[in-house]
């Protein structure tokens, strides 16, 4: 095996859980180089990755809306062009993380083509895939372990080193000290905890408010840094203004990393990381970074990382938890109970709980 694609445009979290296929690959298969086609906005997470040759960054947003609106011209056009680059590259295998989109079926461009879909039933699609894996719900696995199918597809043997991969660059790290340093709050003596209050989806953000008093609990001994991309910036000033005016402010990094790999590069810097169910978990978990995650309409044995020191908060007894909804449905007093069911007290303790019984020391600033 010389050449494999993966296809996995999205999402970051799922990414994440999907970067121990590379190492399984390279282990039966030194030589080979493994391209990966994901989506262009995401394409930051994979660039600096070890086990990866090369990352193809796609649009497929604008693809998929042309064939959406009806513009079936274009649509053709993009996709023809996509199957020649990807055919010229003669690759011996594809494997597909989504295959049960109906649109991969323009990846399929080797002899080797499987398909891992997320369910048990396949459909039609399977008649375009060599090898169908559909998803095993006894015993139930890890998003993790479900990525690593594929490995067991190729006969390459157990066991597998199930952690996560992020690669961060020399200068990623520059530019994180840099950020740090120009910051009026920023104390070079006093370690860091990251704060990470963005989600993909409002059900699982908790509360600026709580975040707050995470920080003004921390914030005399330590550097607290909030991050998150630039749509997010909102949600860290929400922060700031809940603190009283007396109180050491955090750093805001929102919105001034270009990739998540840059705000990786702080993370690796960190002393803890608190966060809710999103990437930055993986990315924590990748770093070998103690995390607190905070669950709500999602729940622990789903997507926590297998690997790190974490402590991961949810509330065991509520009828309406976990939803997996996007918006939480609820109004008045039970509106977004999951996670206002979560206390500061608690992350606190956990926070606590973690540096007190440290296993690794954080990079320092330079």
């Amino acid at each position: 095996m010389q050449r494999i694609l993966i296809v996995k445009m999205w999402a970051l979290g799922d990414i994440l859980m999907a970067t121990p296929l590379l190492r399984a690959l390279k282990r039966e298969y030194p030589n080979c180089s493994i391209s990966w086609l994901v989506e262009k906005d995401q394409a930051g997470i994979l660039k600096g990755n070890p086990f990866i040759d090369e990352v193809i960054d796609f649009d497929s947003g604008t693809w998929r809306r042309q064939f959406r609106y009806g513009q079936f011209v274009s649509y053709l056009r993009t996709s023809t062009e996509l199957r020649k680059d990807l055919k010229d590259k003669k690759f011996d295998a594809v494997i597909n993380l989504t295959a049960e989109k109906w649109w991969s079926v323009w990846f399929t461009v080797a002899p080797i083509r499987i398909g891992l879909f997320p369910t048990l039933k396949i459909g039609w699609i399977k008649r375009v895939y060599t090898t169908t894996i559909p998803r095993t719900e006894q015993p139930w696995l890890h998003n993790t372990q479900h990525y690593l199918l594929p490995a067991q597809a190729l006969n390459i043997s157990a066991p597998y080193d199930e952690q996560m991969v992020v690669g961060v660059s020399d200068s990623d790290r520059l530019h994180a000290d840099q950020i740090l340093k120009a910051s009026k709050e920023y104390d070079p003596s006093k370690p860091l905890i990251v704060l990470h209050p963005g989600t993909s989806q409002a059900s699982k953000c908790w509360p600026a408010e709580s975040f707050a008093r995470v920080a003004v609990a921390f914030g005399g001994q330590y550097n607290i840094a909030i991050t998150g991309n630039q749509k997010e910036l909102g949600i860290a000033q929400d922060i700031v203004k809940a603190m009283s005016d007396d109180i050491r402010k955090p750093i805001i990094t929102s919105g001034q990393f270009e990739t998540i790999v840059g705000t990786a590069a702080l993370i690796e810097k960190a002393a803890v990381v608190v966060t809710g169910d999103t990437s930055i978990l993986h990315v924590s978990s990748a770093l070998d970074i103690p995390l607190v995650g905070i669950f709500g309409s999602t729940r622990p044995r789903d997507n926590a990382p297998l690997f790190g020191r974490s402590k991961l908060l949810f509330v065991e007894d509520l009828a309406c938890s976990p939803c997996y909804k996007s918006k939480c449905p609820l109004k008045g007093s039970q509106h977004m109970a999951c996670m206002h069911g979560v206390s500061p007290e608690s992350v606190i303790s956990a926070v606590h709980e973690l540096i007190s019984t440290p296993n690794r020391s954080a990079i320092p600033v330079n």
